[in-house]
């Protein structure tokens, strides 16, 4: 069962016995967690139902789990019913924005920083090893300045990191660390999927302009027998950081190798709720008619609470 607390001034309130139904929910690519929650809101005797502010804190937990604490930004009133939408703390990085330039700096210093300036708590945020020489952020949300940084330290060193919020604190660890192994299979707990495949964004060629500080360097890497069968897509980038000839070759290299293959989509519709299957880790699924056995990211989610019993909803991507 669910637990659902408001929380004012540092005073916990539960309000489990109102809820008709939650739902929680996030994706990958803005890293924000969002709960939902729907509430009998009736008048008993000649009291009055309490109303839940904008700015109130939220707390959802399943057992003894806590899954999320965030903040109410919306309540919307209907005869005897009140929604709430909260967020985690991951809404103070994509609604705020700002100019900054960046020297010598790694994005887990970068994110850092921007917690300190902007009052966001942090929480285990891990070195993310690679100095960025140089980034301009102009008019950029927080949100997409971190983003932006982790993108140029996956470039460099082809590792990835999750950004998130726990109990009330943003979190930066490599992804490996956030992974889960949990099985999802027709027959056991998958109950409706769709499955896809698309070239719409596959890179047959990649072709990266970079400097050594003296002089203008090309490097290019190509699939030749991708090429045969959809003809050249090119993917070409300016890249702002200083980079040397082999530098330069390795990023072409590592973006090829990510997106020079066919984009196949899995999405689980309905499944048997599993909490600790969130966007950003990742879960083997196993569908017989498909020939699918394999490893998957979840991209986005969607967990749904009713009562006791609990159900969600997957988009997935391939490993890369």
């Amino acid at each position: 069962m669910i637990q659902v607390m408001t929380v004012t001034d540092g005073q916990m309130n539960d309000i489990t016995a109102l809820v008709e139904s939650a739902e929680w929910s996030g994706t990958a690519q803005k890293a924000i967690r969002k709960l939902t929650v729907s509430l009998v809101h009736a008048k008993e005797g000649d009291i009055a139902p309490a109303k839940v502010e904008n700015g109130s804190g939220i707390v959802l937990r399943f057992g003894e789990e806590e899954l999320f604490r965030g903040i109410v930004f919306n309540a919307e009133y209907k005869p005897g019913k009140l929604s709430l939408t909260a967020y985690d703390q991951l809404i103070y990085l994509t609604n705020n924005k700002d100019s900054y330039v960046f020297k010598s700096m790694k994005a887990s210093a970068l994110l850092n920083k921007l917690c300190t300036d902007f009052s966001i708590p942090a929480g285990t945020i891990e070195d993310t090893t690679h100095v960025i020489s140089h980034m301009v952020c102009d008019e950029e949300t927080l949100f997409d300045m971190v983003k932006k940084a982790l993108d140029i330290t996956y470039k460099n060193i082809g590792e990835r990191f999750s950004l998130f919020s726990k109990e009330g604190k943003v979190q930066l660890v490599p992804f490996k660390k956030n992974s889960r192994k949990w099985m999802i299979e027709t027959g056991m707990n998958l109950i409706d999927y769709s499955y896809g495949e698309s070239i719409d964004k596959t890179v047959t060629k990649v072709k990266l302009q970079g400097s050594d500080g003296k002089q203008t360097v090309i490097a290019t890497a190509e699939n030749k027998s991708l090429q045969k069968q959809f003809g050249v897509l090119q993917h070409y980038e300016k890249i702002k950081d200083k980079s040397n000839r082999a530098q330069l070759q390795d990023a072409a290299n590592m973006m090829l190798a990510e997106n020079g293959k066919v984009k196949k989509t899995l999405r689980l519709d309905e499944v048997l709720g599993i909490t600790e299957v969130v966007a950003g880790t990742t879960i083997i699924v196993k569908v017989p008619e498909l020939g699918i056995e394999q490893t998957y990211a979840v991209e986005e989610d969607t967990h749904q609470f009713s009562g006791r019993y609990h159900k969600m909803s997957l988009a997935l991507s391939e490993m890369s």
